[in-house]
């Protein structure tokens, strides 16, 4: 079980269980390259429409398959320590695989369909270079609470403050150094990867003249890979007080450079189900709702830190007594999700459809005592407190948010629709609340009969904070800008 403290998310360590939890509730894509730019509360605009709302469904006028991809890039600038950089980073992923049938029938609509979604992908990556003059990452380790204290003392990163005293200082804090602290050069690279897919059934319904209802049930299954390489290089030479005592044949020598290294590995599955109504009071409106139930996410972590210390002499620390590794498991509860919307749909080709969505983060759950049996009773008692610890956390740390969505489509007689959207999803966190603004478009056209080529963009910026590490009452951050570019390519091919 490892929960330090580094990059951030929404001003939030990334690897911290609260922020873990968050990232799994949280939906940022959807792979279908028509539904992309569009919100489907009310109306139907593709595949990937039932993410909305389920009876959207029947709503479409044809049986399809549907296939597409996600390309996604990423550019961000990163101030930390009165220093900028910029790091550019992109990738390309499956976007969906899917089926939607239309059942023959003598009146009404009823529609049925499945297959595979992408429904979050997003990426971070960071590089660091500057001279910190305050303090060091090795401040962080010296906390007794913090997991790196047994393998950083055992690198020569934190040391007892002297000869006669049992107190664990940094090793460029101890008394053996009469200039004291004189700052420290920092690198590092950190990123962060998360993927979440799902494989869904759905079936909706037009079970009364004008008002139509569906539901879908599906398999979510997704990562979060985060790697870390921080290193402090004591490149001016300012630590030689030879502080690091003489070892059988090797004199005393002082630190050169400590570099940490971390790997986490999240997997994780869950089940998801949705249900929805659309309603049509006239021709050219539909007003529509929908629910995301609350669903269990089951997790498996798997972790690895190493401290490697070079000193001055050429020699270095590594080995088992400075890495810990590890598994852990445990689950989180989602919270809902509620969607309200109206379309106004083929007013001179126009349509206008606006969407609210209504998800309260801070319901979020954490439970880590799925799996206990080789576990003492006093050991799942220690479980038991951090857990409602990090409940407590998730409460009082993220918010209630409304998202909107909006878009206006125009379809010309031949078969090619445009669309325009935009939407807000404001800041889940309490203090450091980043709102991002997405700006979408489209266009959908055949290709040759009864195919059909789909092309959408999302671009979307967002300011964001990022704790790289903190100790006592000091926190270590770095100020980033973020623009991200999505660009989906899908092929419906009708039957």
């Amino acid at each position: 079980m490892l929960s330090f403290t580094v990059t951030a998310q929404d001003g939030e360590s990334p690897v911290s269980y609260k922020s873990l939890a968050i990232q799994m509730s949280t939906l940022n894509s959807n792979g279908d390259a028509s539904s992309a730019a569009t919100t489907s509360v009310s109306t139907f605009n593709g595949y990937g429409s039932f993410l909305d709302n389920p009876a959207s469904m029947a709503l479409s006028k044809m049986s399809f398959y549907s296939i597409g991809w996600l390309n996604q890039s990423n550019n961000q600038t990163n101030n930390y320590v009165g220093t900028q950089n910029e790091t550019e980073f992109s990738n390309t992923n499956f976007g969906n695989l899917g089926l939607v049938y239309k059942v023959p029938t003598d009146r009404g609509s009823f529609v049925v369909g499945g297959g595979y979604n992408l429904i979050a992908n997003d990426s971070d990556e960071t590089f660091l270079d500057a001279f910190n003059e305050t303090n060091s990452i090795t401040d962080l380790f010296k906390q007794s609470g913090s997991d790196y204290n047994g393998i950083a003392f055992e690198a020569f990163a934190v040391d007892f403050r002297n000869g006669t005293s049992n107190e664990i200082e940094s090793i460029f804090r101890v008394d053996g150094r009469p200039s004291g602290f004189q700052g420290i050069n920092q690198f590092a690279e950190i990123t962060r990867k998360r993927n979440i897919g799902e494989i869904s059934l759905f079936a909706s319904t037009e079970f009364q003249k004008n008002l139509f209802a569906g539901i879908s049930l599906g398999i979510l299954s997704g990562s979060i890979h985060y790697d870390r390489s921080f290193q402090e290089v004591d490149e001016s030479n300012f630590y030689s007080d030879d502080v690091v005592p003489a070892s059988g044949s090797d004199p005393a020598t002082d630190i050169f450079s400590i570099t940490l290294n971390d790997e986490i590995d999240t997997d994780f599955y869950g089940f998801s189900a949705r249900g929805g109504v659309i309603f049509k009071p006239i021709p050219f409106l539909n007003i529509g709702a929908s629910i995301a139930a609350p669903s269990k996410i089951f997790v498996t972590e798997n972790f690895y830190s190493n401290i490697r210390t070079e000193f001055d002499d050429n020699t270095f620390t590594d080995g088992d007594e400075t890495t810990f590794s590890g598994e852990f498991e445990y689950a989180i509860t989602k919270p809902a999700e509620f969607k309200v919307g109206a379309s106004v749909e083929k007013i001179r080709n126009l349509t206008i459809s606006a969407s609210f969505e209504y998800i309260d983060y801070s319901s979020t759950k954490v439970d880590f005592t799925i799996n206990t049996e080789s576990l003492e009773p006093s050991d799942v008692a220690i479980l038991k407190e951090d857990e409602q610890a990090t409940n407590q956390v998730i409460s009082n740390t993220y918010n209630a948010v409304i998202n909107f969505k909006a878009n206006v489509g125009y379809s010309f007689s031949n078969h090619v629709k445009i669309v325009a959207g935009y939407a807000l999803f404001p800041g889940k966190e309490n203090t450091y609340s980043f709102d991002e603004d997405v700006y979408s478009g489209s266009i959908s056209f055949p290709i040759a009969e009864n195919i059909s080529f789909d092309l959408s963009g999302q671009y979307s910026t967002r300011n964001d904070r990022s704790i790289v590490y903190e100790f006592e009452n000091t926190v270590q951050s770095i100020s980033k800008e973020k623009e991200r570019l999505n660009i989906l390519a899908g092929v419906k091919f009708r039957f």
